[in-house]
């Protein structure tokens, strides 16, 4: 018999598995048993409902070319909290503009998701 989904997790979690991490990437239940995707902020661990003042930040020094560099979200809250923006860190709005351009989702590819993200929705 198969795995679920979260004995697949588990399994990749157990010691052994040291490349599974964390992330602020998550899919939330709304009230009506919708998934949505939704932010965690990395130092409260509460989820980011709004961008503003929300920022992405990642440590840059010693990286090398090929290397991985995980960035780390706050909320606008944690943010203020913390003095506000440090130097290197990006806007949460701006971020997102950044990664879909990097990862080459054009205009018009995301003109084309834009009619099936209903139904994905519905999943």
């Amino acid at each position: 018999m198969a795995n679920t989904a979260r004995e697949d997790l588990e399994l990749l979690a157990a010691p052994g598995h040291p490349n599974v991490i964390a992330m602020p990437l998550v899919f939330q239940v709304d009230s009506q048993g919708q998934p949505r995707p939704k932010l965690r902020c990395d130092a409260c661990g509460g989820m980011i409902e709004d961008y503003t003042g929300g920022i992405v930040l990642w440590d840059r020094q010693g990286e090398t070319p090929g290397g991985v560099l995980e960035p780390t979200f706050h909320c606008g809250g944690c943010a203020a909290k913390a003095g506000g923006a440090p130097p290197g860190s990006m806007p949460l709005d701006l971020f997102m503009l950044y990664l879909v351009n990097n990862i080459h989702l054009s205009p018009g590819v995301l003109e084309q998701a834009g009619g099936s993200v209903k139904t994905t929705a519905n999943l």
